[in-house]
């Protein structure tokens, strides 16, 4: 199984739901969702550019196969890179993000940062 089929397979029951709620709750203002609906403990949302770029950062790896030990490799950072991608696009299935993997605990960071970039139609 590839990392995209994996990435949906994880997210798609738990995780994918509280994001639609935090979208719906924010009208699906990306300004508004990641400087206000995502700051919790587990994750934290910025603004870097109003409108267009963001990022999502979590103080510790959240994939259940890292947590377990079943996984080890930076590698698998691709697939919560995948993952977030799968949740925008169906949260904005319009618009066409793009992803990038910014430093994660993995590859040596003190946590996981992904840079994401909202190209609406």
């Amino acid at each position: 199984m590839g990392y995209r089929e994996e990435a949906i397979e994880c997210v798609k029951d738990c995780v994918l739901p509280i994001h639609q709620q935090i979208y719906a709750k924010y009208g699906g203002d990306f300004d508004r969702i990641y400087s206000e609906g995502y700051n919790s403990k587990s994750y934290q949302g910025r603004v870097i550019e109003p409108g267009k770029v963001y990022e999502l950062s979590y103080p510790e790896c959240s994939c259940p196969k890292v947590k377990c030990g079943l996984r080890s490799n930076p590698e698998q950072c691709e697939c919560s890179r995948q993952s977030i991608l799968f949740i925008l696009s169906q949260l904005e299935p319009d618009s066409r993000f793009d992803v990038r993997i910014v430093n994660t605990i993995l590859r040596g960071g003190d946590r996981c940062t992904f840079r994401i970039v909202r190209h609406p139609v």
